[in-house]
């Protein structure tokens, strides 16, 4: 018998699935909550226009889109696009999966679906994706600074981790909208937190370097943002900005991006966060957010005979009880 243990966000206690029968349940990542599987999370709405998302796409509000969406996911991959109210396509595709809409849908003649449908549903809450997000960039911004920052007197920014599998950095808003050169040490497979300040923030025209660790483990904590202007940059790593409106032009995202709402023709390259983030404590969020593990279809007959052993477990003890 082999058993695997899960944790739930912000909650210390592990739940234990025991695998009786050795079929296999599909963890989801949870760092990010229900933004985690989306190469791009809007908690309003979105409109762009002649780009592409390579990864998944949901927003709270209306999705106005022209362009290619799930491009680099692989077949039958469940629902690609996620509209909360009015879905709005034209001129592109939407690969490997499924378009849902909570409001309306004015889908182009000339968008294709080859492996999905399009339908009317509401599959995410967003009212409490939206606390879990927003509580957890207030989180991560209180977490204590482990490496050393260096902003350089011509503009570029320099952070190098502390020798430890978790880097916590902290940055003014300010000099990130006045640098040139962004650059990122850290071990192999630390997890790299950056935490930047400030309502209103530009990133254009500058260039990042990430040394020892990886992409998909940078995360740039935009806590304060309620502005994000980006343009002619290539961004490693994920942003989690959910106060932001973000304006984007002339570039790409290396990441998960997850903003109050998005505008311009920026691509979203599906590199999705991997790190490893600490648990939120419950007062970050007003109901603790929890994800539950869904088996595959296929396992589900598995699932079914695990309740019928159970079952016959306890009627089996309840008769015991009895003769006694």
């Amino acid at each position: 018998m082999k058993s695997k243990t899960y944790y739930v966000w912000g909650v210390a206690t592990p739940i234990v699935v025991t695998l009786a029968l050795g079929f296999s349940i599909r963890a989801n990542a949870v760092e990010l909550g229900a933004a985690s599987d989306y190469n791009v999370f809007v908690l309003g709405d979105i409109t762009q226009k002649y780009t592409d998302i390579e990864g998944k796409l949901a927003a709270g509000g209306n999705v106005n889109f022209v362009g290619g969406l799930g491009s680099r996911l692989s077949g039958n991959s469940g629902n690609v696009v996620v509209a909360g109210q009015n879905l709005t396509l034209s001129n592109g595709q939407v690969y490997h999966g499924n378009a849902v809409y909570g409001g309306s849908a004015n889908v182009s003649s000339n968008v294709g679906f080859p492996q999905g449908t399009l339908t009317k549903a509401n599959p995410i809450n967003f009212n409490e994706a939206g606390k879990e997000l927003r509580g957890l960039s207030q989180y991560l911004a209180t977490l204590t600074p482990t490496g050393k920052t260096t902003v350089q007197s011509w503009g570029g920014i320099n952070l190098s981790g502390s020798g430890t599998a978790f880097n916590v950095f902290n940055l003014a808003g300010s000099d990130v909208s006045k640098t040139n050169y962004f650059e990122i040490k850290g071990d192999t497979n630390s997890t790299i937190v950056v935490n930047i300040s400030g309502k209103d923030v530009s990133l254009k025209n500058f260039g990042f370097n990430i040394l020892g660790t990886d992409k998909q483990k940078v995360i740039y904590n935009f806590y304060e943002a309620t502005n994000i202007n980006a343009s002619g940059i290539s961004i490693l790593g994920s942003i989690l900005a959910p106060l932001a409106n973000f304006n984007f032009d002339n570039g790409q995202v290396n990441g998960n991006v997850v903003v109050a709402s998005l505008k311009g023709n920026g691509e979203s390259h599906n590199y999705l966060f991997n790190g490893d983030l600490p648990d939120v404590p419950t007062k970050y969020y007003t109901k603790p957010p929890t994800h539950t593990q869904v088996p595959e279809p296929a396992n589900l007959p598995a699932l079914g005979l695990i309740a019928v052993v159970f079952g016959l477990f306890r009627n089996r003890r309840d008769r015991e009880i009895c003769l006694k």
